[in-house]
């Protein structure tokens, strides 16, 4: 039975996407996406890259592309300053028609030289201006960019998944050209029983019965690591520091408890997946792994023995994460 064109499309998309997919997990290839770990989701026109084109504030790439569609300058200036979902909220079909968007009052063929010039200086500005931007992107070298949620039709959207990868493998590859050294983001690592999750939080929910059988030995109670609560303050803390260091979970379990192990990749996955996926060391020698900062609340396992930096949580110089972001985050984010 012979496919309709739809049909044939649909397959032909299908197979891109897997054929995707296999080359990101080979390491060969980045799908940069929002939802995806870092740097595909700093790489995304929804990320609050924020930068200055042609004397108006941007917010983010996404606020920038969809002011485009309106000709009136105040009303484009205002969604220029836009980030995230706010800014695809202001997308409009109706430049379709004629093919004309419109920067500072000028009219711009959307398929025209011109309009992808503008393009590629609002991109390089961003690339300049924006550090985070900039190092994410150069830490994509050897890879093979692709945007698979994006639209293919440069007719019905304002930047295609070429148009897009085009100019940010450009950008890379040109930087490397001029023999510029981009800043190589710190390793840091974080421990997670005391500085990202509340020990305390899990004995609360636990009965008498097991408490009296537990006592002197409470790590060693079966499911206790995935009733743990985050600490005050630690997912927005890994969020903002994820945006400037390679960040990794650095932890051990109790090796008489075997569900601790797997207890501590489900609340990574339900709490901070979006940074940890993949990232996870789990180990009673911390001392052998390679990096610049350990965050840890004690100095077992060797902790105390690590190469780098180690900044003891709950200490009087960083007894919470407001006292350890003023420290690690540079002094204008």
């Amino acid at each position: 039975m012979l496919l309709s064109n739809i049909e044939l499309k649909e397959t032909v998309m299908k197979l891109k996407k897997l054929y995707i997919r296999w080359l990101v997990w080979r390491g060969k290839a980045l799908d940069i996406w929002s939802k995806s770990p870092y740097p595909a989701n700093v790489l995304s026109n929804l990320c609050s890259n924020g930068f200055r084109f042609d004397g108006v504030l941007c917010g983010s790439m996404e606020g920038f592309l969809q002011s485009l569609k309106y000709q009136d300058a105040n009303r484009q200036r205002q969604i220029c300053s836009m980030k995230g979902k706010n800014a695809k909220n202001m997308t409009s079909t109706h430049w379709q028609t004629d093919q004309i968007v419109w920067w500072k009052g000028v009219a711009i063929n959307r398929q025209s030289k011109e309009f992808q010039d503008l393009i590629s200086r609002a991109y390089k500005a961003m690339f300049e201006q924006n550090e985070r931007f900039r190092i994410a992107l150069m830490s994509t070298r050897g890879m093979k960019l692709y945007h698979s949620q994006g639209e293919q039709n440069p007719y019905k959207t304002i930047l295609t998944e070429s148009e897009f990868c085009s100019v940010l493998t450009e950008m890379r590859d040109s930087y490397d050209i001029n023999n510029k050294t981009p800043q190589h983001k710190k390793r840091l690592y974080f421990d997670m029983d005391g500085v990202l999750v509340d020990f305390e939080s899990a004995l609360a929910k636990q009965d008498e019965q097991t408490l009296k059988e537990y006592v002197g030995r409470f790590d060693e109670i079966p499911g206790l690591f995935g009733q743990m609560s985050p600490m005050n303050g630690a997912i927005d803390a890994v969020h903002r520091l994820n945006e400037h260091y390679d960040c990794y979970i650095l932890s051990t379990a109790p090796w008489n408890n075997p569900s601790a192990w797997s207890d501590k990749v489900l609340w990574v996955t339900k709490y901070l997946d979006d940074v940890f996926h993949k990232r996870m060391v789990i180990t009673h020698c911390k001392n052998l792994c390679k990096g610049d900062i350990l965050i840890d609340d004690r100095g077992k396992n060797g902790a105390s023995e690590f190469e780098g930096e180690w900044i003891q949580f709950g200490s009087e110089k960083f007894p919470d994460w407001k006292a350890v972001l003023d420290y690690l985050l540079p002094k204008d984010s």
